[in-house]
């Protein structure tokens, strides 16, 4: 069985304060007599479900187009309940107690229950949103080299509330201060989502030639 974990994009859907979102204008409508339907897209490039490429923060990192498809298929994924609300940060110690599960994990998936808030509270979800804190990514990346990304559900790794700390753990995790790095998948839907039903996971992005992070479809496989 399949489930989707990403959001469809939508107009009304919040994102990052002061970002631009995504515009859909009609090209061509059969109702005004045209032949097809077409609509033009624009789309900033992380806004919704997303994955953020090491180009993101460091600047001689890969694109995500640049990595190769391996990067994308995650076959031993983890979900870790570590539930945060408002502003609220994962901390190194919230980690610290699933060691053995995340030495051979190649995806975490921290379920926050934060992603209740995006449609309850659409504002507080795009402005106070927790994150992860800049000592959980180091202790990440310091040691779990198996992990290929870390996937949250509400709305970016950094919290808007604490951003300087957000900004450092980005660069902790793609790769600013050593040569590994992991991507980051934010603003996902892990909701009755259930660990011991986890098979694999696939992480799409759309490639676009260029830019350093996109938009991303992803999809969970789940026994039966």
């Amino acid at each position: 069985m399949l489930k989707r974990l990403s959001y469809s994009l939508s107009e009304n859907s919040p994102g990052w304060p002061g970002n631009p979102t995504v515009q859909v204008t009609p090209h061509s409508l059969i109702s005004e007599g045209k032949t097809t339907n077409e609509y033009r897209l624009s789309l900033f490039n992380h806004f919704g479900s997303h994955m953020d490429g090491p180009k993101h923060f460091n600047d001689h990192g890969p694109r995500l187009g640049e990595l190769p498809l391996k990067q994308f298929v995650y076959e031993r994924p983890l979900l870790l309940d570590i539930p945060k609300s408002y502003e609220e940060l994962v901390t190194a110690d919230d980690l610290r107690h699933c060691h053995r599960e995340l030495k051979s994990a190649d995806l975490l998936m921290i379920r926050s229950g934060f992603s209740e808030k995006r449609h309850s509270d659409p504002q507080g979800y795009s402005e106070r949103g927790p994150g992860v804190s800049s000592k959980a990514a180091l202790h990440l990346i310091q040691n779990y080299p198996n992990l290929k990304a870390i996937a949250v559900d509400w709305i970016s790794l950094a919290s808007y509330a604490h951003l300087e700390d957000g900004i450092l753990a980005h660069q902790h995790l793609l790769g600013n201060f050593r040569a590994d790095y992991m991507c980051i998948i934010e603003d996902l839907n892990f909701a009755g989502l259930d660990n011991n039903k986890l098979l694999q996971v696939w992480s799409v992005p759309l490639f676009v030639d260029g830019i350093d992070s996109a938009p991303v479809t992803v999809l969970a496989e789940l026994k039966s």
